[in-house]
């Protein structure tokens, strides 16, 4: 019983020695393009769950904000981490949402999120 136990205890270690582990600059990266991808998307989501006034997400303003959560992601995961196409592919996510909404079923992504659920969902009025 207690050979077996030494002998799993080994297998764990020798298994443990094979593991590749990110080096510390490698996690701030990775962390801090997640913590930045995750405050612009929650930032877009936000903006546009309920609000049907502004930004008017097909004018200029709209579109170059939703550009500027590209830039912003892929700038600071280029610099931080390797895999900075990762970021940029995620922070596609708003322009591609606003565009098929209003270009393939011709919806205004305005007050999409809850703000469209509770006008599926509930009548009002």
């Amino acid at each position: 019983m207690i050979t077996r136990i030494k002998r799993f205890i080994r297998d764990i270690q020798a298994e443990w020695g094979k593991v590749s582990k990110p080096d510390r600059q490698e996690v701030q990266g990775n962390t801090l393009v997640v913590i930045v991808a995750c405050a612009l998307l929650g930032l877009f989501l936000w903006m546009v769950d309920g609000n049907t006034g502004y930004p008017g997400w097909i004018s200029i303003h709209g579109v170059i904000l939703l550009i500027g959560i590209i830039v912003a992601v892929t700038v600071a995961a280029r610099r931080y981490t390797s895999r900075w196409q990762i970021a940029s592919l995620v922070s596609l996510i708003p322009l591609v949402v606003v565009a098929v909404a209003y270009f393939v079923f011709g919806y205004s992504v305005e007050g999409f999120g809850l703000a469209l659920l509770r006008s599926l969902f509930l009548k009002t009025g």
